[in-house]
């Protein structure tokens, strides 16, 4: 690792935990406000080119602090843009599709690297939470009038959308809800820690009413598990990483089962698109392994896409993207569970990032480069901890005398040694 003076340090890292926030910022102001203008629209398509950029200028600037194991990862992620660049013409795609899996372990990396000092986090959690409210805000104030006699906070009441997609705000919720909630958890203040009980009512109370099932789900995984008191997370933390192991490797295989059972229908019909797409990517043989162009599902007047993030991996960049995504995560994952310095703030990040990819299974919100800084980063935050001040000595005792139970003992040689 380079050396680099204090205040430079200091002042790169200012810079880039700045430069990470905006990003987020920026992705949470897409859905915060809407892209239904000209302007809004020319940034959401721009997303692409805007996110890579941020993340590879953070990369330099902390390059200093680089790890062996991080510079290996560096190296996949740049092996997978030419890897991938190999396929472009079977897969209709471009370089900007190629470097997503590198843009998901930069932003990992990143979040990483950066010192979140607890003055920092207190900015960002604050920000965060100011996205939560303005949500919450629009949502009560510009949801449609339902049907007489039926309730906002009624299931019969079906909505689609507000100022944009429902399912977009439920997960702009969850996304602000859980980055605010870790947090405030992390600082390991009493005041902040009672703050994250109104970030989980909002959270819930919004997702609930624009009826984003998956969102909803997730907040509520998130909450039940973020409850437990510190010692039962604890205790339970290699339960979490063999949950996430079991959930990468078993959504492939469970994806497609569901897809093909006419008899199970628990994610609203996505069924229907999961079967059509797996139609489509079995046809080519070589699709399979390195992704297919464009998918889309026509229900109606509707054009929909994946509807599932592990899906749209697949579609994107085949089983090998797939397989890279999940083993970056569960090498993150585990290396941060298997220390035993781990500490119980860092777990609350590691469960909200859980959430995300059980929601993920109904949503497009892990590979879409306006997504992934606000969801990645909970991982990358997971790394995040607090200093350790150990107790000072008290040198009012001789701590340098024996100890009352001590005993010495003068052997005979020692003494005619003496007498000379």
């Amino acid at each position: 690792m380079v050396e680099i003076k204090k205040g430079a340090s200091d002042l790169l890292n200012i810079i880039s935990a700045c430069i990470l926030i905006g990003m987020t910022l920026l992705c949470f102001f897409l859905w915060t406000k809407g892209i239904g203008t000209q302007g809004m629209f020319n940034i959401y398509a721009s997303m692409n080119r805007y996110m890579p950029i941020g993340a590879t200028i953070v990369l330099v600037l902390n390059f200093y602090r680089i790890k062996l194991d991080d510079l290996i990862w560096i190296g996949v992620a740049i092996l997978s843009v030419l890897f991938f660049r190999q396929f472009d013409g079977l897969r209709e795609a471009d370089f900007f599709q190629d470097i997503t899996i590198a843009l998901i372990i930069f932003v990992v990396l990143d979040f990483k690297l950066v010192r979140f000092t607890k003055g920092l986090r207190i900015v960002f959690a604050g920000l965060t939470a100011m996205v939560l409210l303005i949500t919450a805000f629009r949502i009560f104030t510009e949801i449609p009038e339902p049907a007489a006699g039926i309730s906002i906070w009624d299931k019969s009441n079906k909505l689609q959308e507000i100022w944009i997609n429902t399912n977009t705000i439920g997960s702009s919720v969850m996304c602000s809800s859980f980055l605010t909630a870790t947090l405030l958890q992390s600082l390991e203040w009493t005041w902040a820690k009672l703050l994250k009980y109104p970030v989980y009512f909002a959270a819930l109370a919004c997702t609930w009413v624009v009826q984003s099932q998956a969102a909803f789900i997730a907040v509520v995984v998130f909450v039940f598990f973020d409850l437990w008191p510190n010692f039962l997370k604890e205790k339970a933390k290699w339960a979490y990483g063999i949950g996430y192991s079991i959930f990468l490797i078993g959504i492939f295989p469970l994806s497609l089962f569901l897809a093909n059972s006419s008899n199970i229908d628990f994610f609203t019909g996505r069924e229907d698109i999961w079967k059509h797409f797996y139609d489509t990517l079995f046809k080519v043989k070589e699709q399979f392994w390195v992704g297919m162009p464009p998918f889309t599902f026509q229900r109606g007047q509707q054009i929909l896409g994946n509807h599932n993030s592990y899906n749209a991996t697949l579609g994107q960049f085949g089983l090998v993207g797939l397989v890279l995504m999940s083993l970056f995560i569960l090498y993150n994952v585990w290396l941060i569970l298997i220390k035993e310095e781990t500490q119980t703030a860092q777990l609350s990040f590691v469960i909200a990032f859980f959430a995300v990819l059980l929601q993920s299974t109904m949503e497009d919100t892990l590979m879409a480069p306006y997504w992934i800084p606000i969801t990645f980063c909970l991982l990358g935050l997971a790394w995040q901890k607090n200093p350790v001040y150990e107790k000072p000595l008290d040198y009012s005792v001789n701590v340098f005398g024996p100890r009352e139970e001590e005993e010495f003992e003068i052997s005979p040689t020692t003494r005619r040694s003496r007498r000379g």
